[in-house]
């Protein structure tokens, strides 16, 4: 499904519970967030990482410059891509350590004597 679909269901479900205002900035960062924590758990398969990946997304985001965030037609569409690319270099490290620099737990990507790379993994 395309980006814009899920992003019409998230207005979608906001609305049922108020349905006779439109969704506030506050309720739509919240959905989005929540939207980008289960895809990125998904992606990593662990909570830690998914949220060090979502505050990397969000940091990119907001420490962008304005006249470069002005120029992005699809906000949302810009944070799904980053926020896979991080996923990716995630899985992708090549060794997992306790800790990073900040002192936040970093994850590894599944051993490889299982899953292998994910470029090695069937495209269906």
């Amino acid at each position: 499904m395309p980006v814009d679909h899920w992003r019409t269901m998230m207005y979608d479900n906001l609305r049922r519970f108020r349905s006779n205002a439109l969704p506030s900035a506050f309720c739509v960062v919240v959905a989005e967030r929540r939207l980008l924590k289960d895809l990125a758990f998904h992606l990593v398969g662990s909570v830690d990482a998914a949220e060090q990946a979502v505050r990397a997304t969000y940091t990119g985001w907001y420490t962008m410059p304005e006249g470069q965030r002005d120029r992005i037609d699809s906000p949302f569409t810009w944070l799904v891509g980053t926020l896979v690319r991080i996923c990716v270099g995630l899985l992708e490290s090549p060794q997992p350590r306790a800790e990073d620099p900040a002192g936040r737990p970093r994850v590894a990507g599944p051993p490889p004597q299982r899953w292998g790379t994910w470029r090695d993994t069937p495209m269906l």
